[in-house]
C-alpha cells in the first residue's frame, strides 16, 4: 500500500447555479492503474447507479480525479448527464439521500456520502416512500462498497485516514485535519459496507 495508489475522485455536480460536489476515495490494485482510467470507470460502474436517485433538474458537469502520490498522474473529463429518476420539482439541495461508509478497520472512522436532487414526489413526512425510488436507493447502497472496473485495474473504494496538524504556530490548541502527502503515515479503511435508512437528511454545507 503506498500514497501513489490512491485517488481521490470528485463528481462535480450542479442545481440551479449551486456547485454541489461529492468526494470519493480509491484504492488500485494494479500497479498499471491511471486517473483516467479510473474516471472512465466511476462513469460507467458508479454514476449511472448516483443518477437514478437524482431528478432530470439535476446536472453532473464534470468528473476530476487525482493521485494522492503522483504529481503527474490527474486528468478531467466533462459528463454533461442530468439525473435519470425524473422529472418534477426537487428539494432543495441540503436535502439528500444519507448512506454511511463502514470501514473493514477501526484504524478509521466511518465515511458518509449525501446525494441532493431527491425529487419532491417520492417524499411523504420526510422519508422517502415512492417504490421505484426506494429501490433506486438500495441499488446505489450496493455499489457503494462495490470496486469500479477499468480497462488497467480494479479500484476499491476506501476511507483515508487525514492528517492532523496546526494550520496557525500562534494557536497551538486550534487544530485542522488534511489529506496526505508524501512522507506522512497513510492509514485507509476498506468499505465494507454501506447503510441507509429511508429518512431525508441534510448537508448543512449546501445551504445558501
Amino acid at each position: 500500500m503506498a500514497l501513489s495508489d490512491v485517488y481521490q475522485l470528485i463528481d462535480h455536480q450542479q442545481y440551479i447555479n449551486q456547485d454541489i460536489e461529492n468526494v470519493w476515495f480509491f484504492e488500485k490494485l494494479d500497479p498499471a492503474g491511471t486517473a483516467a482510467d479510473l474516471i472512465q470507470a466511476f462513469i460507467t460502474d458508479l454514476l449511472p447507479a448516483v443518477r437514478q436517485i437524482q431528478g432530470s433538474g439535476f446536472y453532473h458537469a464534470f468528473v476530476d480525479c487525482l493521485n494522492l502520490g503522483d504529481l503527474g498522474d490527474f486528468d478531467t473529463e466533462v459528463t454533461n448527464v442530468f439525473g435519470t429518476a425524473g422529472g418534477g420539482d426537487l428539494l432543495p439541495s441540503f436535502n439528500a439521500v444519507g448512506y454511511s461508509l463502514k470501514p473493514a478497520t477501526r484504524a478509521v472512522r466511518p465515511g458518509s456520502k449525501r446525494f441532493a436532487g431527491i425529487l419532491e414526489a417520492v417524499v411523504t413526512n420526510g422519508a422517502i416512500t415512492e417504490p421505484t425510488f426506494v429501490a433506486n436507493v438500495e441499488a446505489l447502497r450496493i455499489k457503494l462498497d462495490d470496486n469500479v472496473v477499468g480497462a488497467l485495474s480494479e479500484y476499491q473504494p476506501v476511507i483515508v485516514k487525514r492528517i492532523k496538524y496546526v494550520p496557525d504556530p500562534e494557536k497551538p490548541d486550534h487544530f485542522a485535519y488534511r489529506l496526505p502527502t508524501a512522507g506522512d503515515p497513510l492509514v485507509l479503511g476498506l468499505v465494507k459496507q454501506a447503510v441507509t435508512n429511508p429518512e431525508v437528511t441534510s448537508q448543512v454545507s449546501r445551504k445558501i
